[in-house]
């Protein structure tokens, strides 16, 4: 019998979910009514080449704060850590959004709040995964994150549409001013999380030596540092998208308002994964986590010859359903297999291992594109991204491990 839908919504009922629920709706919609303006405020002022140093910056940046969120995440309450990123990425926002509308805006500015803003992401991933599984009670848990992620993707169908409206419109600066409000909302929404008193304060080694601990729980899960390792990969990659995608658009297929089309239209499938993701129990949950995340890498290839807009977006939406799939039972299955305590650090192993090539992806693309072709630079991509995800099916551990039995 199909779970009635007050049962699958019932993590919300949970005071403290429901704050982080909230707040980081508020962040997700900001964001992405921002993203598309700012890479095409970025074209604007320069070239493919600039908007992936923009995009290498800012990646490198989170990277590096990585570490440092795990560690100061598993000491500190991780509703403050976020809240500490959520300002520091808003002062960033701010001051981009300003530059912006006033026609002041130069690569170089924007390149360094970029940067800013990069130092918050690196604590938001290591602070969120740990903290969801103190808001909701276990048998919750994978109900959770598959709501984080729908919320995530239904605001994806909306922000590409309006910041792409805004930028034809010829105003990116408001887009990026609607972002920055959000994070300031969103910090005050996730200030007034409860954490358990335990949490609070805890005596801790020295940084150097949680550091190790995290790194010992990491490397001792054969399927965890795998699959980092060659998710790593497939994400360098699929850099190639966020650099070479809107230059494609704006060459070939109408610019901003298409680019926008073939994300809301993923976004739209993203909701419809986050749906699935709220009914399924595979039992075989990161194999099948794996799996989902396949179609992804298809968009890289019709971004390639170019495929019709209609096609890029038919795309992007199986490949945005899968995406929210991956996503729920990954965290799901990590937040069951990692203990409590070093969730955050582990975690941040886990984001620095996925997204540490991406800066060079970002890079790369825009020269590699050309010296050999845009097509060729996106083909190469794709079989690369393709290779990854067959080379972590054929690993065992990932097909060991199997849905916990409910508490």
């Amino acid at each position: 019998m199909p779970m009635p839908l007050r049962d699958r919504l019932g993590a919300l009922a949970e005071r403290d979910f429901r704050l982080l629920f909230t707040g980081t709706a508020v962040t997700t919609a900001g964001d992405q009514v921002a993203g598309i303006a700012l890479a095409f405020a970025v074209l604007d002022l320069g070239s493919a080449t600039d908007l992936g140093i923009v995009f290498a910056v800012r990646q490198s940046v989170e990277v590096l704060v990585l570490l440092l969120g795990g560690v100061v995440s598993d000491r500190l309450p991780r509703n403050l850590v976020l809240v500490g990123a959520s300002l520091t990425q808003g002062v960033a926002q701010a001051a981009t959004a300003a530059l912006v509308l006033t026609d002041s805006a130069s690569v170089t500015s924007i390149v360094l709040l970029q940067g800013l803003y990069g130092v918050g992401g690196g604590l938001v991933v290591p602070a969120e995964v740990g903290l969801v599984p103190q808001t909701v009670s276990p048998a919750r848990l994978q109900q959770a994150n598959a709501l984080q992620g729908l919320t995530r993707n239904f605001l994806r169908v909306l922000g590409p549409a309006v910041g792409g409206a805004l930028v034809v419109a010829g105003s990116p600066g408001v887009a990026l001013a609607v972002d920055a409000v959000s994070f300031f909302v969103c910090a005050e929404i996730l200030r007034r999380i409860r954490i358990a008193p335990r949490e609070l304060g805890a005596a801790a080694a020295s940084f150097f030596h949680e550091l190790r601990e995290g790194w010992s729980e990491f490397v001792s899960r054969t399927w965890l540092w795998t699959s980092v390792l060659l998710f790593g990969l497939g994400n360098l990659a699929f850099a190639a998208q966020g650099v070479l995608g809107p230059v494609v658009a704006k060459a070939e297929l109408g610019g901003a308002g298409a680019w926008a089309t073939i994300l809301t239209a993923g976004g739209v499938g993203s909701v419809v994964g986050g749906v699935l993701a709220l009914r399924i129990r595979p039992s075989r949950p990161l194999a099948a986590s794996v799996i989902a995340a396949a179609p992804f890498g298809a968009t890289l290839a019709a971004l390639a010859v170019p495929a019709p807009v209609w096609l890029l977006a038919a795309i992007s939406f199986v490949a945005g359903a899968g995406l929210s799939v991956h996503l729920a039972l990954w965290f799901t299955v990590f937040q069951q297999q990692v203990p409590e305590r070093a969730q955050s650090r582990v975690s941040s192993y886990d984001a620095l291992g996925s997204f540490v090539l991406m800066p060079i992806g970002f890079a790369l693309a825009g020269p590699l594109a050309d010296a050999i072709g845009t097509s060729a630079t996106l083909w190469g991509a794709f079989v690369l991204d393709l290779g990854c995800l067959a080379a972590i099916l054929a690993i065992p551990s990932v097909w060991a491990i199997r849905r916990a039995a409910p508490a």
